[in-house]
């Protein structure tokens, strides 16, 4: 099985950022929203705004809406889980996806890889992140990986 490692950085009030490293080698960029508790204390994290608990993920590929190939992220002890039907009576999040986006506000509660962090007059960023996301996908093609996010 192939591994993918998020190293996240603590929140800032705008966002946060991380790293990607992909079975030890290619390091990339990454940013999310940050870190906001679910008010209901449901698992998870707050739907729509918050970034993906630390934990450790299964994957499955997942065409968007737009063609787009992207990857979805599931735990269902931490909250998350695939699509909205798959969601318990007590809630939590879908659709945790990692895909391509610059910024934190094209990200609703998903994950954004890039080459690397930068500032620009839009706030905080990544970089080439169409890139950064064929990186991605080559490297798993079409094989079972897990992601485990953790806090550095």
């Amino acid at each position: 099985m192939k591994r993918i490692l998020i190293e996240r950085k603590p929140s800032v009030v705008t966002h946060c950022e991380s790293f990607l490293t992909l079975a030890g080698k290619a390091v990339l960029a990454g940013l999310e929203r940050p870190w906001i508790e679910n008010p209901t204390g449901t698992a998870g994290g707050k739907p729509y705004e918050s970034c993906v608990p630390v934990g450790v993920y299964e994957t499955i590929p997942h065409t968007r809406g737009d063609g787009a190939e992207v990857i979805a992220l599931i735990n269902p002890d931490l909250g998350v889980y695939y699509l909205e039907p798959d969601l318990p009576d007590e809630g939590g999040r879908f659709l945790i996806l990692l895909h391509v986006a610059n910024w934190v506000h094209q990200v609703v509660g998903c994950c954004c890889p890039g080459l690397y962090h930068a500032d620009s007059a839009n706030g905080r960023m990544v970089a080439s992140s169409g890139t950064a996301m064929r990186r991605v996908m080559q490297f798993i093609d079409g094989d079972d990986c897990e992601i485990e996010i953790k806090n550095i």
